[in-house]
This record gives C-alpha cells, sequence and structure tokens, in this order.
C-alpha cells in the first residue's frame, strides 16, 4: 500500500508538471520555445476560412512535343505533384488542392500572401535536363529547342534526398544535387570526359546554368548564378518533387478573404466554453466527487489538446474547432463508464478500493475498443483527405485522432490517479460521496443499518444448574462411563437427572 501510495504521489507531481507546461504553451503572449535547432514561435495557424489567402486555377495543356497528349490521364499525377509543391516548398497546411473540370486545377493556400511565389512554383513544370553543347556555353536564359541539343541527363535521375538550397561560401544561393544509380556513375564519367566543356542546366527549356567543368564530379553537383535564396529554394522544391506531367499555365488568382472570420472565431471559442461548462456542472452534479475529479481531468484535457495543437503546428480551422468540441464530451465517456462500474461493485459488498480497481479493470475494454474503432475512422479520414484532395478533412481528423489519444490518458490515467490519493488519504469512502445512499451498499462500515443490525445481544451469564448441565452432556456421550452420568447428573436432593430439562437449559445458557 505504501508503494502505490508513493507512485501515486510522485504521478500526481508528474501531472502538475503536464499542467503547467501546457499553461506555459497556451499562453497568448508567450515568447515560444528555443532550444538548440528547435524554434517554436507557439503561434496558431488559422485555416483559409478564418484568415484567407491566395485562389489559383491552373489549367493543363498538352506538351509542345505531345500535342495530341491525353490530359485527363496525366491530370491525376499533375494534381498529386503540385499537392507536393504546396506541401514541401510552400509549406503551407491545410491546403485545398482539386481538380476543377476536366484540365483545371483548383489551388487555395491559406495565410499566403506571395503571389508571385506561388505562381512561379505551381507554374513551372520543374523539367531539369542537362544538355551536350559541344562545348559551346550558351547565356543563362537562353530558350532551347526541343531536340536542338542531345540530352545527357534529366531530372528524373536524381536522387530527391540530396537536393536541398544552401548557402556557398561567398554567401551566394546555389541549389546542390546529387544523381543516383547508374547515372551516379555515368554523370561522373561524363564530366571526367568533357574537361574544359560546358556543363548547360535547362529548366523547362531555358538555360539557367552553363558553368565550365574544371573537374570530374562524383558525388554532389550544384547549381550557381541563382538569383535569391527564395529562388533558390523554389528550384530545389521543382527538382526534388519532380516534373509536371502537363505544362500548368495560371489562368486566374485572386486574393481571398477569411469567410468567418474573427467574429466566427469568438462564437467558436464562446461554443466550446459553454460545451465544456455544460459537461463540467452534469458530472459535478450527477457523479459528487468522481465527477469533480473527471472534472479537473477534463480542464487539464482541453489544455493539453490547445498545446498539442500549437506545438505540432496544426492548422486550425473551424472543421477542427469542431472535432475539439466534439471530443470535450467524448472525454467523458470513459469516466462515465467507469464510475457506473465502480457503483455496481460498491453495491454487490466491495470495499472502496477494491471497487475503484475493479471498475477501472471491467470498464476499460468497452474503453479501448470504442476509442480504438474512433482512431481507426479519423485514420481513414485523414487517408483520404490527404490522397484525393479532400484536405478539408484532414484538419479535422488530425485534431480527432490528438483528441482521442489525450482524453484516454486524462480519463483513465490522471483520475485513477486522483481516486487512489484519495482513498489513501481516508476522505473518498463515504457512499454519498459517489452519489450512493448509505443502505444501497451492503457493507457493515459505510452502511449504518447494517452496523446496527450486526450487533449482538449481552449474552446474559448462566445459573450454575445450567452450567454443571453444560458441563454433564459431554460426560454423559462417553460410553465408558455411564455411572459417572448418573452420578453428575443426580440433583442436590439425589433425584435422577431429567434430561428434558437438562437440554432445555443448555439451549437456554447457549442463547
Amino acid at each position: 500500500m505504501r508503494g502505490n501510495t508513493v507512485r501515486s504521489i510522485l504521478f500526481l507531481v508528474f501531472i502538475l508538471l503536464l499542467g503547467a507546461g501546457a499553461t506555459y504553451v497556451d499562453l497568448p503572449n508567450t515568447p515560444g520555445i528555443h532550444i538548440g535547432s528547435y524554434k517554436n514561435n507557439l503561434a496558431v495557424k488559422q485555416g483559409l476560412d478564418l484568415q484567407g489567402g491566395i485562389q489559383i486555377v491552373l489549367e493543363a495543356s498538352c506538351p509542345s512535343d505531345q500535342p495530341k497528349c491525353d490530359i485527363a490521364s496525366l491530370l491525376p499525377d499533375a494534381l498529386n505533384a503540385v499537392q507536393k509543391r504546396v506541401a514541401g516548398g510552400l509549406s503551407v497546411n491545410d491546403a485545398v488542392v482539386r481538380q476543377q473540370g476536366s484540365n483545371r486545377i483548383l489551388v487555395q493556400l491559406p495565410g499566403l500572401q506571395d503571389t508571385q511565389q506561388a505562381n512561379e512554383l505551381l507554374g513551372k513544370t520543374g523539367k531539369m535536363e542537362i544538355i551536350d553543347t559541344q562545348g559551346t556555353p550558351l547565356n543563362v536564359g537562353t530558350v532551347v529547342q526541343p531536340g536542338q541539343y542531345k540530352v545527357a541527363f534529366t531530372g528524373a535521375q536524381l536522387d530527391p534526398k540530396s537536393i536541398s538550397a544552401t548557402l556557398d561560401q561567398n554567401n551566394q544561393p546555389i541549389v546542390t544535387f546529387e544523381f543516383q544509380g547508374p547515372a551516379r556513375s555515368a554523370f561522373a564519367n561524363y564530366t571526367r570526359d568533357n574537361q574544359g566543356g560546358y556543363l548547360t542546366v535547362t529548366l523547362d527549356g531555358s538555360v539557367i546554368e552553363s558553368a565550365q567543368i574544371q573537374s570530374e564530379i562524383d558525388g554532389q553537383g550544384e547549381i550557381n548564378g541563382i538569383g535569391s535564396i527564395q529562388s533558390a529554394q523554389d528550384l530545389a522544391t521543382q527538382l526534388k518533387y519532380g516534373a509536371l506531367p502537363l505544362p500548368l499555365a495560371v489562368v486566374s488568382e485572386q486574393q481571398l478573404a477569411a469567410t468567418l472570420g474573427q467574429q466566427a472565431i469568438e462564437y467558436s471559442v464562446r461554443a466550446a466554453l459553454i460545451g465544456l461548462g455544460l459537461v463540467v456542472l452534469f458530472m459535478l452534479i450527477y457523479y459528487r466527487l468522481p465527477g469533480l475529479l473527471a472534472d479537473i481531468a477534463l480542464l487539464l484535457y482541453a489544455g493539453l489538446i490547445y498545446a498539442v495543437i500549437k506545438l505540432l503546428g496544426v492548422t486550425l480551422s473551424l472543421e477542427g474547432i469542431a472535432a475539439m468540441v466534439l471530443t470535450i464530451g467524448m472525454a467523458v465517456d470513459a469516466n462515465i463508464l467507469i464510475f457506473e462500474r465502480m457503483k455496481e461493485e460498491l453495491r454487490a459488498g466491495r470495499t472502496m478500493a477494491s471497487a475503484i480497481d475493479l471498475g477501472f479493470k471491467r470498464a476499460w475494454p468497452s474503453i479501448r475498443d470504442s476509442n480504438a474503432s474512433t482512431i481507426i475512422t479519423g485514420a481513414i479520414l485523414y487517408w483520404f483527405g490527404s490522397n484525393f484532395g479532400a484536405t478539408i478533412i484532414v484538419g479535422f481528423a488530425t485534431n480527432l485522432i490528438i483528441g482521442v489519444l489525450l482524453s484516454l490518458f486524462t480519463a483513465v490515467v490522471v483520475t485513477r490517479n486522483f481516486l487512489n490519493l484519495l482513498l489513501f488519504s481516508g476522505i473518498a469512502t463515504h457512499p454519498a460521496l459517489y452519489s450512493l445512499p448509505a443502505d444501497a451498499l451492503k457493507v457493515a462500515r459505510y452502511n449504518p443499518q447494517l452496523r446496527t443490525a450486526s450487533r449482538r445481544p449481552a449474552v446474559v451469564a448462566p445459573t450454575a444448574r445450567a452450567t454443571v448441565a453444560s458441563v454433564a452432556i459431554p460426560d454423559a456421550l462417553d460410553a465408558d462411563n455411564d455411572e459417572a452420568l448418573a452420578g453428575v447428573g443426580a440433583g442436590a436432593n439425589g433425584s435422577k437427572p431429567d434430561t428434558a430439562r437438562m437440554t432445555e437449559e443448555q439451549t437456554g445458557a447457549e442463547e
């Protein structure tokens, strides 16, 4: 018992530290977390419906060398490439990228204001080629027609993991790259055999570099002469996620205002607080002491889920807020199951400690299965939204999964620790604290009526004759001492023993 108390106290300290950390993260004016390379300003990322952004419509067409291509069959690949560029290059969460009509792609970017950057990143095909100019340098910006020069290597042969934008020794932006597979050794042989010649790199048919080959390049190469670090990052994104299978042209772009705005955010927060307050009030009135502990755990849950959203950088949209409000009610489902099982165990005559332990153990299978099914559903929604362009579902699914996991922790682990601490302190044993009448329990220590009924009446001192008779009966059972029975059983006046009277007096004495 002492070991359990120490563990409960240590876990309580951990819960208090966890609550303090969540409070620090949740405060609006927190300076953020800056530890080593980890830097987080703890700002809430809002979705398109809360803060506005950019909407771009891209139209696909056939490449010049394939004028009769099947746009409908290639458009899904182009859509997938645009989604990767949005997530990797623009770092925009909760963006909407979906097909519009038979040859258009709709892109909505929350919080982004630079339309030029978005157009350059999304509209370019990103088709990189290293062409053999036979020792002739080309100026940067020269347009190369298809088939004009032999293509030595393509961007498809690059290793995506090796592509990055950085600064060289002179603080100039560059893009580093490496080839993979057989192309790695082939590129080394090509640069060795063409020393003194020119390595000309084109992107979407335009020359972006034409540098003289000084030595064999066996490993990492670099593209320099890039105007800015932002352009280098855009180029690295285009190369990393591959060329678009179809040329995409921007046909329209517009700035979007928030569809909900600050007032909607305030209303959503108000609805969440009202829902939280009603749940807290219900648990307190109906379950009393366990309900109070569940309410404390629920408040801890609300602080933790908001802190996790800020720490992970999850984009908060209206769908995400709806998931948070939903999980507030789900967070007490487990407590209700546990408390009802505890009350059943108490009515069956269990002690308080045993009822708490069995209540948690027997309610756990139901809690586990129901929450597991919710997590599976959330995972399916997340997968569907991520792979079929329904990114509006991703925010809901993400917050739902986070909320379910945190609610399991607070409802099962935290509440149980609180109950154990109160039990060890001796102030959590009265049935009224569990909304149970005293006569509902079949345990005398909790039920005053059973305590009164169990008290045995005082035993009346037996008479001397009854005492003699009660001693004589065992002697009478000895078959070898019949004479002793006659002597002991005789009264003071020498009369014979009255067996019926002796038995009756003995019975009275025992009573």
